[in-house]
């Protein structure tokens, strides 16, 4: 299984994600997908609770970029964590909640059949200018279903190598929580320097 390179357009998901901590009286807002990839389409939108006929609403999306409308879509050039600022305003008063945005950095990944100890090859490869073998920290890499990363979960790897700017892992299979028929495997991490990075594989 092979992921789309890192100049392929991701749709954008239908889940959002929201912050249970806010303060109360405070705008809410969700974005999808819940894993925005750099030089792809984000989709803000402010809560349904927060709809009011003469309301403003005006978002910064922590780059130098901002908008206005209860929906608003940005692209974000560059991968890190970006804090995105939305300020409903309503006649003299105005109330605003920040929340941070991990925006990855696409890498081109792909992932074999387990061997006989039970362990998934998953190799991240090499583009114009990136080499993960030099770049991403192995430590950080984590493999399984989408759902499982976004819950602080999947496989860590056991063993790496490198060859000609790859990456090459493996991972434990039975830790991944990939099930028969899961439509993606998502690969996440950082490199050296802290900089989020992210494949997703669609199956063969």
């Amino acid at each position: 299984m092979r992921s789309r390179g890192a100049n392929s357009k991701t749709p954008v998901a239908s889940h959002h994600r929201t912050d249970p901590n806010a303060e109360a009286g405070r705008p809410q807002f969700a974005y999808a997908p819940g894993a925005p990839v750099a030089g792809n389409p984000v989709l803000f939108e402010a809560d349904e609770s927060d709809r009011r006929t003469d309301a403003r609403y005006e978002w910064a999306f922590g780059d130098g970029a901002t908008a206005t409308g209860r929906k608003a879509s940005h692209v974000y050039e560059t991968p890190g964590e970006h804090v995105v600022r939305l300020t409903v305003g309503e006649g003299d008063e105005s109330r605003t909640v920040r929340k941070t945005v991990t925006v990855y950095r696409e890498v081109d990944v792909t992932v074999g059949d387990r061997d006989e100890d039970g362990l998934l090859a998953v190799t991240l490869h090499a583009s114009e200018g990136f080499d993960p073998a030099d770049a991403v920290a192995v430590d950080s890499l984590r493999v399984g279903a989408p759902t499982a990363l976004a819950a602080g979960g999947g496989a860590s790897p056991v063993r790496s190598e490198s060859r000609d700017g790859d990456l090459r892992v493996r991972i434990p299979a039975a830790e991944t929580r990939l099930r028969e028929g899961d439509a993606r495997v998502r690969v996440a991490g950082h490199t050296t320097d802290h900089v989020p990075v992210a494949g997703t594989v669609d199956p063969a």
